[in-house]
């Protein structure tokens, strides 16, 4: 993809899926690069959190390769008690376009057995990268409908960190009215209204367009759901400073899943 600097509306290639109502000022510079190589984790650092016991899985083993994608949770029973993990990539990032393939399988475990199947994608991680939900910017990935509890394209903001979102009654809406997210603000979750994922089994291409501190875009199979504008974090002064840069990370929480195509292209603006 070579966007030139102006405004372009409509296709961007990357296998099948096209970006529309969306308008970007940028270029992309060289080719993308693969964080993951589809043969292992190298570059990739795994940590689990909480909720498990010794019956469940260690990182090692819930963040599996085999056959070039990511299998989350691969061998272990469903409705088994298990950890929540975080796997993160030892790079920062600042100006970028990110896209991660993924898609749902079956099985799901403890704690969260009844609820709709959950993950994300979290980027500008700023502090304690190693933990489940490292102060940073996610991109809820769910397979609820709008008003659901984990749908994918909700934007949730993380641990020391705050955002602005254009919402509607805490719903995104374009032109909305733009409010503050995350730590000291009302709220840290802005919904999406539409829902363009597919079905259980089949690979959705999730996709996030960061411009520094400025602007983040929340895409799903060319759709854009969510915006973020704004990005800070409280320094060890308690001063709120912009937020340029941090690590990528994708999660794994209680519902099986497979990672495919996860790989960056540096914005130049």
């Amino acid at each position: 993809m070579n966007l030139t600097k102006k405004s372009i509306i409509g296709a961007v290639a990357f296998c099948s899926f096209t970006i529309n109502s969306s308008i970007f000022a940028v270029e992309e510079s060289g080719e993308w690069t693969n964080l993951f190589n589809g043969k292992d984790l190298q570059g990739w650092h795994a940590n689990t959190g909480g909720q498990g016991d010794e019956t469940s899985q260690k990182a090692n083993e819930i963040f599996t390769v085999r056959d070039g994608v990511i299998h989350i949770y691969q061998n272990a029973d469903a409705g088994s008690k298990q950890s929540n993990a975080n796997l993160y990539h030892e790079s920062t990032w600042g100006k970028f376009h990110l896209q991660v393939e993924y898609r749902w399988l079956e099985k799901k475990f403890q704690p969260r057995t009844e609820d709709n199947r959950d993950a994300g994608i979290l980027f500008h991680i700023h502090t304690h990268p190693a933990g489940v939900w490292p102060p940073s910017v996610e991109m809820q990935l769910g397979d609820g409908k709008p008003g659901d509890k984990y749908v994918t394209g909700d934007l949730f903001v993380l641990g020391t960190t705050r955002a602005d979102s254009p919402s509607d009654g805490g719903k995104y809406a374009e032109g909305g009215e733009m409010l503050t997210r995350g730590q000291d603000a009302k709220g840290r979750r802005t919904a999406v209204t539409s829902h363009v994922e597919k079905p259980v089994g089949e690979w959705n291409m999730a996709e996030v367009i960061v411009h520094g501190s400025e602007k983040a875009e929340f895409i799903l199979n060319g759709k854009v759901l969510n915006t973020v504008y704004n990005m800070k974090f409280r320094d060890s002064n308690g001063e709120w400073k912009a937020l340029e840069k941090g690590h990528i990370s994708v999660q794994a929480e209680w519902a099986e899943l497979e990672y495919r195509t996860i790989r960056i292209k540096e914005l130049k603006e």
